[in-house]
């Protein structure tokens, strides 16, 4: 019976599994409805469309573990873009362009978790109020107008080794880093000591303010990198690019077995949170079903993956008594 018990923990403890299983299973699914979902072009079009969405996660991984949220990213990629593009327009150097990106992204970031530490407000709250502030910004230097690149830009988007585009390379690269400080490096214990116990950590000698900035400034490199990426593969930006990418991006690190209060989670289910919704945007779109469903069936995941989560939770403690 114990038996029993430790190998239905194992399972539910282990999320990455059940989104492995659930992936593989709305394929064959969806493939056997429409026999082109499941051929290379689409799959690289599934993974293609996915990128930035899995970039934003990625930094979003290390806020939620560690305990804090930012809501203020998908503004910011529409400011980061709009300034981008204003640039390339102007003439300036795509490294140059590139490189202001993710310093713009960093200071952003930075000025999130400075302003929530400086005024002791949930970050949540705080990059609410950034969010209004970066798409006035965004509004106000394009005058609400689509900032076209007329095909600049387009090295990130356009480049491929044979059938494996660069954007895959991107993706994959900014997993395994997140996955190396979360498992291997100090920075990664000190995400999750601090997402666990703000306070115990703080008591055990760690400087928690300075570390809650290092933990944006990381989402921040990791939200530059998506700005290039997106304008890339868009050839354009307005104050709207990023809408909702933000909730999105939370909601793959949640579906992934993430704690919402912080101390859980990994960036390998996040992978699986990313491709599983990037996977039901394009089947809908395939069906050719309203986008609107979209949301509709998202927010559902997102439940679910809550429900599980409070399943995973009730087994484990049964488990261990």
């Amino acid at each position: 019976m114990n038996q029993n018990k430790k190998k239905l923990s194992a399972f539910f403890s282990n999320q990455s599994v059940i989104l492995f299983i659930l992936i593989i299973a709305i394929a064959i699914a969806v493939n056997m409805v429409n026999p082109k979902f499941l051929t290379w072009n689409n799959i690289s079009s599934i993974l293609r469309q996915g990128t930035a969405l899995g970039l934003v996660a990625c930094g979003a991984t290390i806020l939620v573990i560690s305990g804090s949220f930012d809501i203020s990213v998908g503004s910011m990629i529409g400011l980061v873009t709009c300034i981008m593009a204003i640039m390339i327009n102007k003439g300036c150097n795509e490294i140059v362009v590139s490189i202001v990106a993710v310093l713009l992204c960093v200071f952003c970031s930075l000025l999130n978790g400075g302003m929530s530490i400086l005024f002791n407000a949930p970050p949540f709250i705080v990059t609410l109020a950034t969010s209004n502030i970066y798409v006035g910004i965004a509004l106000l230097i394009t005058k609400g107008y689509l900032q076209t690149i007329y095909g600049k830009y387009r090295f990130i988007a356009s480049t491929k080794f044979g059938f494996f585009y660069l954007q895959f390379a991107i993706l994959i690269a900014g997993f395994v880093i997140v996955h190396f400080i979360l498992k291997r490096t100090q920075t990664g214990r000190q995400i999750y000591a601090i997402g666990t116990n703000e306070s115990a950590a703080y008591l055990s000698g760690i400087n928690v303010n300075l570390c809650k900035l290092k933990f944006f400034a990381l989402s921040g490199v990791l939200v530059g990198v998506a700005c290039m990426v997106q304008l890339s593969r868009l050839s354009g930006a307005q104050s709207t690019t990023g809408s909702g990418m933000e909730l999105e991006a939370i909601g793959a690190v949640v579906i992934g077995g993430a704690a919402a209060n912080g101390g859980k989670g990994n960036v390998i289910g996040t992978f699986f949170g990313v491709i599983l919704l990037s996977m039901i945007s394009n089947a809908i779109n395939m069906a050719q079903i309203s986008e609107y469903f979209r949301d509709i069936v998202y927010g559902l995941i997102i439940l679910v993956a809550l429900a599980i989560n409070a399943m995973r939770s009730k087994v484990v403690s049964v488990s261990k008594n």
